[in-house]
């Protein structure tokens, strides 16, 4: 199998390694699945339900989709002003 390289900053290789193991995924798997998206779902297949709790609309995505985690979440905002 070919090995690819590339140059990246410290703080890149940092933001790089975080995300992929946030997702659980190998450095390669995260790369690869960045690199060489799959198929998108297409916008009909999510769907969209009322939560009981909260009487706010939750959109369910289809079930090829990961979930976004509480950790993703607080990585995206950390930079928020």
């Amino acid at each position: 199998m070919p090995t690819l390289s590339f140059k990246v900053s410290t703080t890149e290789a940092r933001a790089i390694r975080r995300s992929a193991r946030l997702t659980k995924k190998s450095l390669s798997e995260y790369l690869r699945a960045a690199a060489l998206p799959s198929v998108r779902p297409k916008a009909k297949d999510y769907r969209t339900r009322i939560d009981p709790d909260t009487g706010i609309p939750v959109t369910i995505p289809p079930t090829s989709v990961s979930p976004v985690t509480s950790a993703q979440v607080r990585e995206q905002l950390a930079d928020f002003p």
